[in-house]
C-alpha cells in the first residue's frame, strides 16, 4: 500500500474508484484523474476481488504516489466496496470523498470546482457534478437525482442536450452514485450506504439521510465527468434481478425515509404504482415481473421491523426530521423512460408523409460515396425553422433550413457525413422526452435507407 501524505493546506479529497473486473476502463479513468488540477487528493482503487488483473494493471501503468489500493479480496458490491473506501477515507482524515465509477473520465477542473463550491457554503453536504455521456458528451447523464412519492428515483436530465439552461446550482434531492461528492462530516453524521439494498437506490437513500442531517444537496454545473452510462436493463436472469431489486428497494426507501405523517398517502401512492406496474405486466404476459412485485411486497413487509429500528436510531441522534419532502416529484410515479440516440439518431418515425429519423444536436451517417438524397422535415414549425449544417471531412456540403419539408440531393465522398443542428427544439417546447435538432431521411445512391 502507498502511504501518500500531503502538506497542502487545501481540504483533503479521497477519490474512490470502485472496480470489479473493469480493467478495460481503468486507463481512461486514471489518466484523467492524474491530470486533475486539484493538488490535495488521494486516488484509491477499491477493488472488489477482480480476477482480470485490474490491480496489477494500475500498479504497472501508473507510478504515482497519489494512487492507493484497497483490495477487498471479494465482491462486496457497490455499496459494500464504497463503504470500505469511505471508512478508510474517514480514518485518514479526508475532508471530502468522491465516489466514482471506474467507467468515467474526469475533467481536469472537476474536483477543484466541487471543493470550491462546498467550501463556499458549509451547509452543503453533497454535490452532484455534471455527468455527461462518455461518447456523446453533449448529452447529459445526470445533474442529480429526482424521486417520487412511491420511492422511485432516477437521473435528472438523462438524454437531454447540455447547454446554458443546465448551468445552475439548484437544490436537488440526491446525487447519482457514478459521481457522488460528499462532505466527510456529513458521512460521520449519517452513516454510510445501506448494504441491504445490494445495488440501486442506495445512493438515493444516502442522499435523503444527508438532507435529514441538516445539510443541503446541490448541483455543481462547472464540474464535468464523462460516464459510460448504459440505459438498458440487460437480458435474461440479470435483467430480472435488476427489475426485482429496483422494485424492492423502492419499498425500502419509503419505509426508511418518508415522514410518518405522510406515510398513509405514500402507501396509497405506492399501492397505486404497484397496481399499475402489475397490470401492465399482466397485459404484456410478463409473469416474471408479477412474481418480482410479489417478492418485493414480502421483502418489504419483512423489512418493517428493521426500518423501525433505523428510524429510532436516527431520532436518537437528532436525524429524524424530514427535510427533503418539498423536493419530491408529485406528478409522476415511475421514470417515464428515455431513448438514447445511436450516433446521434433516434428511431425512425413517419412525419408529413416521409420516413425520417429524429436527430440530437449532431449526428453522423456513414456514406459509401456518391449521391445522397436528404429529406428534411420540421415537425414544429411554430417554434422556428429547422437549421442544420451538413459537413464531410470538414467541408460544408449544404445548409438545411425549412419550416415545412424539403428534399435535396448531395454529392458526398465516402466516409462520415456529419449533421450539426444550429437550432434545438427543446423538450419544454415540444412535449417530447428529449431535445431534438431536426428530422432527417437519408438514402444513398444504392437506395439503402439510413
Amino acid at each position: 500500500m502507498n502511504h501518500y501524505t500531503s502538506m497542502d493546506s487545501n481540504p483533503l479529497v479521497h477519490v474512490l474508484v470502485i472496480n470489479w473486473n473493469g480493467k478495460e476502463h481503468l486507463r481512461d479513468c486514471f489518466e484523467s484523474l492524474l491530470d486533475s488540477s486539484y493538488s490535495n487528493v488521494c486516488f484509491v482503487l477499491v477493488d472488489n476481488g477482480s480476477e482480470d488483473g485490474s490491480v496489477e494493471f494500475v500498479k504497472a501503468e501508473f507510478d504515482d504516489a497519489r494512487i492507493e489500493f484497497l483490495e477487498l479480496g471479494q465482491n462486496a458490491g457497490w455499496a459494500g466496496g464504497n463503504n470500505a473506501g469511505m471508512e478508510r477515507a474517514l480514518d485518514a482524515g479526508a475532508d471530502y470523498v468522491l465516489l466514482l465509477n471506474n467507467d468515467t473520465w474526469t475533467d481536469p477542473d472537476a474536483i477543484s470546482r466541487l471543493v470550491e463550491m462546498a467550501e463556499a457554503d458549509a451547509s452543503v453536504g453533497a454535490l452532484s457534478p455534471k455527468l455527461v455521456l462518455f461518447d456523446t458528451p453533449w448529452l447529459l447523464n445526470s445533474v442529480g437525482l429526482t424521486a417520487t412519492l412511491n420511492g422511485g428515483g432516477w437521473d435528472l436530465g438523462l438524454g437531454r442536450i447540455d447547454g446554458p439552461a443546465w448551468d445552475h446550482a439548484d437544490e436537488i434531492v440526491g446525487v447519482c452514485g457514478a459521481g457522488f461528492f460528499v462532505r466527510a462530516e456529513a458521512l460521520r453524521k449519517t452513516g454510510l450506504l445501506p448494504t441491504e439494498f445490494e445495488i440501486y437506490l442506495d445512493d438515493l437513500d444516502l442522499s435523503l439521510r444527508i438532507w435529514n442531517a441538516g445539510y443541503t444537496i446541490r448541483f455543481c454545473s462547472e464540474s464535468v465527468i464523462r460516464h459510460k452510462f448504459s440505459a438498458t436493463m440487460g437480458t435474461g436472469i440479470w435483467a430480472r434481478r435488476k427489475y426485482y431489486l429496483n422494485t424492492r428497494n423502492r419499498a425500502y426507501i419509503v419505509l426508511r425515509n418518508f415522514p410518518v405523517a405522510a406515510m398513509l398517502g405514500a402507501a396509497l401512492r405506492y399501492g397505486l404504482g404497484e397496481c399499475k406496474a402489475v397490470g401492465r405486466a399482466l397485459r404484456n404476459g410478463e409473469w416474471w415481473k408479477v412474481w418480482a412485485h410479489e417478492k418485493s411486497w414480502l421483502a418489504g413487509a419483512a423489512y418493517i421491523p428493521k426500518a423501525i429500528v433505523e428510524r429510532r436510531r436516527r431520532r436518537s441522534h437528532g436525524l429524524g426530521v424530514c427535510r427533503f419532502w418539498n423536493l419530491m416529484r408529485r406528478d409522476l410515479l415511475f421514470f417515464p423512460g428515455i431513448e438514447l440516440p445511436e450516433e446521434g439518431w433516434y428511431e425512425a418515425i413517419e412525419a408529413k408523409g416521409f420516413r425520417v429519423r429524429p436527430m440530437s444536436s449532431c449526428a453522423r451517417y456513414h456514406h459509401a460515396g456518391g449521391r445522397l438524397r436528404v429529406v428534411q422535415v420540421n415537425c414544429y414549425p411554430e417554434i422556428g425553422p429547422l437549421e442544420i449544417t451538413v459537413t464531410s471531412e470538414g467541408k460544408v456540403l449544404a445548409t438545411l433550413e425549412t419550416s415545412d419539408c424539403e428534399e435535396l440531393t448531395l454529392d458526398a465522398p465516402a466516409g462520415s457525413v456529419a449533421f450539426h443542428a444550429n437550432r434545438i427544439f427543446y423538450a419544454e417546447q415540444t412535449g417530447e422526452h428529449v431535445d431534438l435538432g431536426g428530422w432527417i431521411g437519408l438514402e444513398s445512391r444504392e437506395g439503402a435507407e439510413a
